[in-house]
């Protein structure tokens, strides 16, 4: 309220306004401030049990970027199954570390799963001459579409256990 002269002998004009409204759109803001907090932290969380359950696959597993073709990320198992010499999987062009005609496989693949979103699984030699099962699938990231690889031995063993 304000109050305010008006006239003569003492009369003073109060004028004011309902702020309720104000304060429920004000309680309604922090309602959902908390509401996309809440949201936030479930999507941490979720992220943090995707990544465990990345990290700890004995499964080695790609995430490669469909148009540049670029690794965005790669569990330790694919680490060490295909970098060489130490050097970092993420950031390198897919396919790398495999003989010339699993290159070329692999390329025929990723072109297929970005055309189709889907392709059959296949089978690759790395350089080393190991075997594997590819099996590809696309997915959408923030509008980027990628492509999830998996590598699974052809002879059926086990991988490695991932040290801890």
């Amino acid at each position: 309220y304000r109050a305010v002269p008006a006239g003569g002998a003492g009369r003073v004009l109060a004028v004011g306004r309902d702020l309720r409204p104000m304060a429920a759109l004000q309680r309604r803001l922090v309602e959902a401030e908390q509401s996309i907090e809440r949201d936030y932290a479930r999507v941490r969380h979720a992220e943090a049990r995707y990544r465990q359950l990345f990290q700890i696959a004995a499964e080695p597993v790609l995430i490669i970027e469909a148009e540049s073709r670029r690794v965005v990320d790669a569990n330790p198992a694919a680490g060490r199954l295909l970098a060489d010499a130490g050097r970092r999987l993420v950031g390198r062009e897919f396919p790398d570390g495999f003989d010339a005609a699993g290159t070329a496989a692999l390329n025929g693949l990723l072109g297929t799963v970005r055309a189709t979103g889907r392709a059959g699984d296949l089978r690759v030699r790395t350089a080393e001459g190991r075997e594997f099962l590819v099996s590809a699938s696309l997915f959408r990231q923030d509008d980027v579409a990628h492509v999830l690889l998996r590598l699974s031995p052809a002879d059926g063993r086990d991988l490695p256990a991932v040290p801890r």
